[in-house]
């Protein structure tokens, strides 16, 4: 059937950073403290806008009185499905065209759009709308829309009618388009498919893949010049490695149902086109139960998997990351099935479930199905959990710990990437792990989910596997960042430095117990290795200078107000120093028992 949600801006939250000074990179971990982070943690992050999706028929003549009777239930916004496009099963046509009179009966269904001005009058209520077509040709039996590798079908129908259709919802105030991609009854019966072995299909599993991701390049880019910053709503995307394989193959034995499946393929396209706002992901597989286990087990489930499929899968997850959401679907009412699945839960049972769609919701956002018309079911009984589910609130103040694997602290010789690798866990689930580099170059990290003990039916214990092979570095100092991101927005950040092309030694003294290694040529009495220049927080928290042994011991001075320290270590004094603002420090260094001489060095904090 249908689906819906929305996005608020993700929140940062609980950043710790950890410069790594010593020759190997000690592990790190997030563990932030509960209380803090609760206290801290103030705006809303809960789903609480909720959507309902509905067949235009039913809205474009809601009244004033009906909309504040929907909006005081705790409707925030409504799908408006219209079905198919024009020549692909459907009759009316769309048109971005302010000036066009829309008296031709082909474009009666947006006149009746604009006469009404039902967007500008739920706008006026803080109700949002989306536009709805199905991603359905009723005429082709073979593939969705038009058979993939037809190009004149693609750019001489599919193409200009969903520009048509972006321009329209960006004229009348929709805050952009919902799709439909269930492959209902078509002409003469069922036939087509989103499996790659179509009916006649004559190209190869990887030719087909490739062409239904450039289908949907051209599709999300025709979109974009039509309504730039669009948000595009889907129901019925299903892929592989999420809670709906996993019921296929619990419930009907069927291991990999989706791996033929080219919703993964289509949408890998559609992401990587950057222009839009948000993509807004709805999965069904919860419209009456989570078939297994509790709600809260199937959906933390259900997004590990997912986002860490779709990290490895999609090819600008750089961009999509931070702007693809996922949202479970209710549905609310009862549906036209003989069966039980379709019927209508009892309301404790649906307070029950659109509380856990609110708090793992994402982007501020879930929908319910209204099957049959808003009108059709009497919803009363269940004003008082869809009140409650779109009260705003915070449902989650724990950012997820990270862990950094130890790397490297230098290189002798000039690298060209560096491999950062490491794990997360958060107590909802993990979205996304990024990098940045500052001395140029940010991207995300491909990520696993692991699970480590435990099932569907009692829990899992887990965590998520992340890998940034190659972080491209530049000569010298490079601080990388690396930050861990929950569904909620919640985020916990790390940061390594790597010398490169300086070296170790030019870092940090050896680690405790350790002696340096020896150099094809004898070390100077009393040569002093540090770096010139420090950032202002690592300089405040300390920073090392190296002396090789001379006489009997080593007097340091600072001027300005630094704070030193002197340690003997083998053939090594270990100068610490502490400077407290930014400017450049004299360090006078004494040796005792030996060459009566002093040397100074100049130490820049920045």
């Amino acid at each position: 059937m249908d689906v819906v949600k929305r996005e608020r801006r993700s929140r940062r939250l609980s950043r710790v950073v950890m410069v790594c000074v010593a020759a190997w990179t000690a592990v790190s971990i997030a563990t932030p403290d509960t209380a803090a982070a609760q206290a801290a943690v103030t705006a809303p992050n809960s789903a609480d806008r909720l959507i309902i999706w509905s067949d235009c028929a039913h809205v474009v003549d809601l009244t004033d009185a009906s909309l504040d009777l929907w909006k005081s239930r705790g409707v925030d916004g409504i799908i408006c499905m219209h079905g198919h496009l024009r020549s692909m099963g459907g009759k009316q046509d769309f048109t971005g065209d302010p000036q066009a009179s829309l008296a031709e009966s082909n474009y009666s269904f947006q006149r009746s759009l604009r006469d009404t001005n039902i967007v500008g009058r739920m706008r006026a209520r803080g109700m949002k709308a989306y536009l709805g077509v199905k991603l359905v040709n009723y005429k082709n039996r073979r593939t969705p829309l038009r058979e993939w590798f037809d190009d004149a079908g693609w750019w001489g129908l599919v193409l200009p009618k969903m520009a048509d259709a972006a321009a329209a919802a960006k004229l009348l105030g929709f805050a952009g388009l919902a799709f439909n991609q269930e492959l209902t009854r078509q002409r003469n019966g069922y036939g087509a498919t989103w499996n790659w072995d179509y009916q006649n299909n004559t190209h190869s599993e990887a030719e087909v893949r490739a062409k239904a991701t450039q289908r949907g390049r051209e599709v999300m880019s025709v979109l974009t010049r039509s309504f730039p910053g669009l948000e595009l709503v889907a129901y019925h995307v299903h892929m592989p490695e999420t809670w709906r394989e996993l019921v296929e193959l619990k419930d009907n034995n069927k291991g990999n149902a989706l791996a033929k499946n080219l919703d993964i393929d289509f949408w890998d396209g559609l992401s990587s086109v950057e222009g839009y706002s948000a993509i807004r992901l709805l999965d069904s597989i919860f419209y009456k139960s989570p078939y297994a286990g509790t709600w809260d087990i199937a959906l933390q489930y259900d997004y590990n998997r997912r986002y860490s499929y779709l990290s490895r899968r999609l090819s600008n997850w750089n961009y999509a990351a931070s702007r693809l959401f996922v949202s479970p679907f209710s549905w609310i009412n009862a549906g036209p099935n003989p069966g039980e699945y379709d019927d209508a839960r009892p309301p404790a049972y649906v307070a029950t479930q659109l509380a856990a769609f609110r708090r793992w919701g994402m982007g501020g956002e879930f929908a319910n199905f209204a099957y049959g018309g808003l009108s059709a079911f009497d919803y009363s009984p269940y004003v008082s959990a869809m009140q409650a589910a779109s009260t705003p609130g915070v449902v989650d103040a724990s950012p997820p710990a990270l862990v950094v694997n130890p790397v490297p602290a230098g290189s002798p010789t000039p690298l060209a990437s560096l491999a950062v690798e490491g794990t997360a866990h958060d107590n909802l689930a993990v979205r996304l792990v990024r990098w940045q580099n500052d001395r140029g170059g940010s991207g995300t990290a491909r990520m696993t989910w692991e699970v480590l003990s435990g099932d569907y039916r009692t829990g899992y214990n887990w965590r998520t596997r992340w890998s940034a092979p190659t972080i491209p570095l530049q000569a010298g100092a490079n601080n990388i960042t690396i930050t861990v991101e929950d569904i909620k927005g919640l985020a916990t950040t790390r940061q390594i430095t790597f010398a490169n092309g300086l070296g170790p030694r030019s870092l940090a003294a050896p680690r405790a117990g350790t002696k340096p290694r020896r150099r094809s040529r004898p070390l100077k009495v009393g040569k002093v290795y540090h770096r010139a220049r420090y950032k202002l927080a690592r300089a405040r928290r300390g920073v090392r200078i190296r002396v090789a042994r001379v006489g009997t011991g080593l007097k340091a001075r600072v001027n300005r107000g630094g704070r030193v320290k002197v340690r003997s270590r083998g053939r090594w004094y270990i100068v610490t120093l502490k400077l407290p603002r930014r400017g450049s420090y004299k360090v006078t260094l004494t040796p005792r028992g030996g060459p009566s001489q002093s040397k100074a060095i100049v130490i820049r904090v920045v």
